[in-house]
């Protein structure tokens, strides 16, 4: 599961939709994209000059190389079949906490530069900011990982520690 999490990442994560009487812009990011960098895809429809002045692009985000990270140790980890259950509670914990972060902090850095750069109310940013399938998939695998792995050391811990029948008088 931890490997289609990483195929997830090639889908789209956020997306910044703006409208305006020139014309629509759409603007996607993939989970690669934001933790690389990268020149997102831009969707333009109305009148054919209408384009976006300057790039869209997001500068690699942190969190979201921590999260490719624990992605990829988790899997290398996981891959051992001798690997204890735990390492799959914690990859599966980890990753999702880090990909909820960095959903929220992608979402405030380009709240922030819409309302700096295109004079948008405040108020307005989180109609034009959007979370996308990849992200939300990419949670629920994690979600996945981690609640079948502790499933399974539940039940590990249980049979280790079956009670031992009565002696036989």
């Amino acid at each position: 599961m931890l490997a289609l999490t990483l195929l997830c990442l090639a889908l789209p994560f956020t997306a910044v939709s703006c409208e305006s009487s020139l014309g629509d812009v759409e603007v996607e990011y993939t989970g690669w994209e934001l933790a690389f960098g990268g020149e997102p895809s831009i969707e333009v429809s109305g009148k054919p000059d209408t384009s976006p002045d300057e790039s869209a692009a997001l500068p690699p985000q942190p969190l979201m190389i921590i999260t490719l990270a624990v992605l990829v140790l988790g899997l290398a980890l996981l891959a051992n079949p001798r690997a204890h259950a735990a390492v799959g509670v914690v990859t599966g914990a980890v990753a999702f906490l880090f990909l909820v972060a960095t959903q929220v902090a992608v979402h405030s850095a380009l709240g922030d530069e819409l309302i700096e750069s295109n004079d948008v109310e405040p108020s307005d940013v989180p109609d034009m900011i959007e979370t996308r399938s990849g992200f939300w998939l990419a949670l629920l695998l994690v979600a996945l990982v981690a609640a079948y792995s502790a499933r399974v050391l539940v039940a590990s811990r249980r049979t280790a520690v079956a009670p031992t029948p009565p002696p036989a008088p």
